[in-house]
């Protein structure tokens, strides 16, 4: 059972007040009165005395009025104090009620139900409170309900290719699949989606406690996209999509690290390859962009450009929240499990970068991101 409870301090402390208030005016009220009736008295004393005919200074009849008003005074007083007590039980459980409905949902919500929601039946401070209770407990289920869909969406990618993996590997062993260069290549396609999927969910997990590390140096991001372009034109030929690189001469040196955005730029990539389908094609674009500071050498821009099938209007606001996945094709959707473009959005911020798309349902997207340029380089 519970004792402290905040309305019957509430209510003390106005029953309390009210109380004191009334004692103290009571006792005041008597005084003057009191004085002023002895003054009225002398006063009517002194005046007979001259006329000749002088009474005592209280008889029975003034005592009688003056005891009258006294009581009067003190059941006035007790019935304040009883309308007192009403008025602050009715105002502090007004008060205090809203708190025990959100006491009551909070347990609730600490139990795993995350359903329950409480009426907010005022628009103050408490109201507010109720209201923005309610915005945690939906952004809470929210959260809940597309993790266990991540769960659900990675168990299956990494089961495809584990499955893939083992039953290859199984006719090799049992001499049905011929080992060749090509059905090691397929091996190996398959171990590289999974390595790919298990560093993208250690990078997020890193980044969402605050523990990614960064090794940020001055870069040649040109080089870097060379790189990673080049190592991607196999995945796209095999795929029939024409794949370029446009780089800007004399670009600066860019703060990075290297392994990091190496990262964001394969992720981008893979997702254009994904969305796009055979005579489509993918551009790469290394630019600088200055930023009008003084003494500063500006940053640098990336975009990745495909004529794919775009973007909804609907999906573009939130194509880089965490387990993201929007309305997909079913062979879209089995393709990537929806945390690619939020790890790109992890790594490009946690440069001081910004990260953003562009697209139009039908037309191809264009993913841009920025990387502060090297004082150094």
């Amino acid at each position: 059972m519970q004792t402290d409870r905040l309305w019957v301090k509430f209510a003390a402390v106005s029953v309390i007040t009210a109380v004191v208030s009334v004692v103290v005016a009571a006792l005041l009220i008597r005084n003057a009165t009191s004085s002023n009736f002895d003054q009225y008295l002398q006063h009517s004393q002194s005046m007979q005395g001259m006329m000749g005919n002088g009474f005592g200074m209280m008889g029975p009849t003034e005592t009688q009025f003056l005891s009258s008003i006294n009581n009067s005074l003190w059941i006035a007083g007790l019935v304040a104090v009883v309308i007192a007590i009403v008025i602050a039980v009715l105002f502090s459980r007004q008060i205090t009620a809203p708190l025990d409905r959100l006491s009551t949902a909070a347990a609730r919500v600490r139990q795993g139900d995350l359903s329950h929601r409480v009426k907010a039946t005022s628009n103050d401070e408490v109201g507010t409170l109720a209201q923005t209770f309610n915005g945690m407990v939906e952004s809470l289920d929210k959260n809940q309900q597309m993790r266990r869909k991540l769960m659900a969406d990675l168990a299956h990618e990494m089961g495809t290719p584990l499955a893939v993996l083992q039953s290859n590997l199984e006719g090799m062993l049992d001499g049905v699949v011929e080992t060749s260069p090509s059905s090691i290549a397929s091996l190996h396609q398959e171990a590289l989606l999974l390595s790919r999927l298990v560093k993208d969910l250690r990078t997020l997990s890193q980044a969402e406690s605050g523990r990614l590390s960064l090794a940020i140096a001055p870069g040649d991001l040109g080089e870097l996209a060379r790189s990673i372009v080049s190592g991607s034109e196999p995945e796209a030929r095999r795929k029939n999509i024409s794949l370029s690189l446009t780089e800007e001469d004399g670009l600066p040196q860019a703060a990075m690290d290297k392994d990091r955005i190496s990262q964001v730029m394969t992720n981008l990539l893979s997702n254009a390859f994904r969305y796009t389908s055979a005579g489509d094609s993918v551009r790469v674009a290394v630019a600088s962009r200055k930023d009008g500071l003084p003494g500063s050498k500006g940053s640098l821009i990336v975009s990745v450009s495909d004529t794919g099938q775009g973007i909804s209007a609907d999906d573009l606001p939130h194509i880089f929240n965490h387990y993201f996945r929007g309305k997909q094709a079913p062979e879209k959707r089995a393709d990537g499990s929806g945390i690619g473009l939020a790890v790109v959005k992890e790594l490009v911020e946690a440069h001081t970068g910004k990260v953003w798309a562009e697209s139009t349902k039908g037309n191809g997207s264009t993913f841009y991101f920025t990387l502060p340029a090297s004082n150094l380089g």
